[in-house]
This record gives structure tokens, sequence and C-alpha cells, in this order.
């Protein structure tokens, strides 16, 4: 049923109406947001982490005492970023599906949304790839370049997703979209930074106390701490980067967001 959309007049992008967008994403459609952040992000993500552990294919002394070669450790490492990646494009298209209704009044439904996910999951996995290797890059070229590269494509996921455009085509569209407010955007990304780390220190303290210190304890606490933070890190991200989209694009074409639905008719 569809509910009242927001408006927004303004033409200057806003980082608090990017917030207002992406909560506006969770109040209205709590169930499929959390939903998809829960079961399609941070569960996979902790059953892999959990077989890996069980299997001794992130432990150091496994190398050491020969029980794994270092090409098998390099292949699991492989192995693990590679389901990571697809896990997090899964969840991301999803997500975008989810948040562009909900900034339309409408609320997508968990298969509609994994529908759109898995539809735009190769060609999201191939900007994941060229994001990973364009920033790094980036990053290794003295810092400034990777930062400027990943401001420019803040938001190449949801205009993949929504515009239905090529890889290529994402990256330049984000580019044409982020210009001129890349300022705003970095300081958005800082206040995500910040927001992460603050959860990371409390979830820790939490799964110390809870826990305790011995090396089996603590094991089954960073476990439970890194699926809440994954849900909530994929909830941050998954609705911000979206709303981050409908904001740039609203501010630098104007009028209402309401053709952004047709495109997942």
């Amino acid at each position: 049923m569809a509910t009242t959309v927001p408006v927004y007049e303004e033409r200057q992008v806003s980082i608090g109406r990017v917030f207002q967008r992406a909560v506006s994403a969770v109040t209205l459609n709590p169930a499929v947001v959390l939903g998809l952040a829960l079961v399609v992000g941070a569960l996979p993500g902790l059953i892999i982490t959990y077989l890996f552990v069980q299997l001794g294919l992130t432990s150091a002394s496994a190398l050491q005492s020969g029980a794994l070669s270092v090409r098998e450790m390099i292949a699991a490492g492989l192995l693990s970023s590679v389901i990571s990646m697809v896990i997090a494009a899964l969840v991301q298209g999803a997500l975008t599906r989810a948040v562009v209704a909900a900034n339309e009044g409408r609320k997508a439904t968990f298969g509609e949304s994994i529908s759109t996910g898995l539809r735009v999951l190769l060609p999201l996995v191939g900007l994941s790839i060229l994001f990973a290797i364009g920033v790094g890059i980036g990053f290794i070229l003295l810092v400034v370049p990777g930062v400027i590269l990943l401001l420019m494509w803040a938001v190449a996921v949801p205009a993949l997703v929504v515009e239905r455009t090529s890889v290529l085509g994402a990256f330049r569209r984000s580019s044409e979209l982020t210009k001129g407010s890349r300022g705003k955007i970095l300081g958005l990304f800082l206040v995500l930074v910040v927001i992460y780390w603050l959860l990371s220190i409390v979830l820790g303290i939490v799964g110390l106390k809870m826990y305790g210190a011995s090396a089996t304890s603590l094991t089954v606490g960073n476990l439970m701490g890194s699926f809440v933070l994954g849900t909530i890190f994929n909830v941050l991200w998954g609705t911000i980067q979206p709303s981050l989209y409908m904001e740039l694009r609203q501010a630098k074409e104007g009028g209402g967001l309401e053709n952004l639905e047709e495109v997942f008719a």
C-alpha cells in the first residue's frame, strides 16, 4: 500500500536528507530491509567464517605445521574474498530495490528485492572487482587518487541497479552525479566510518564481558559480534548508498523520483 512520499524541493545536496531517506526506508519497510541485511548479508558471512575457522583455513599455525600449504592458504583467501564479494553485491542490489521503493512510498517485497539483486548480480560483481582494483591502485599511489576515485564512484552501484546501465556506464554516471558534491560525500563517509568504529569498540567490549578472554569463548564472542556488526553495516551502507544516489540525482536533475520505480516494472 502506497504512503505519502517525502518531497524535497531544495536543489542543493543535503547529507541530512540522505540520512532521512535511509531512515525512512527502514521505518517504512523494516521487515524487508532488516531481513535482507541479516539473512542475505550477515548470516551467510557468519556461516562461511565459522566453516573456515573449523577447517583451520584462517589459522597461521596450520601453515606453520604443514597442514596447509601456502598455495592452499592463498586459494582459501581468494575463495573467501569472492564469496564475500558475491554476497555484498546481492545484498546491495536487493537493498537498492527496497530503498528506491520506500522513497516512493511503496513497500517492496522480500522476493522482489532478491529478484532485483539476482538480476544484476554478475554486473555488480564485475563492478565490485573493477572498483576494488581502481581504488586499491589509487591508494597505493599516495592515497589521494584512491580517495578521489572512491568519491567519484560512490553511487556506481545504485546507478547500475536503477538505470540498468553497463558497468563502465555506471562508473561514468556516478562520476557525473557526484561532481560538485564530493566534499559533502567525503564528510558523509567520515561520519559512517566513525559510526562503524564506535560500534566495533562497543561490540568488542560487550563480547569480552559476555564470553571472557579464553581463546574458545572469545571466538564465539567474535563471531556473534561480527554477525551483529555485519547486519548493522549492511543496513547502514545498504540504505545510505541508494539514498545518496537519489539525493544526488534529484539535486542534479530536479523534479521527483517517481520514474525510478518504473525501471523495476
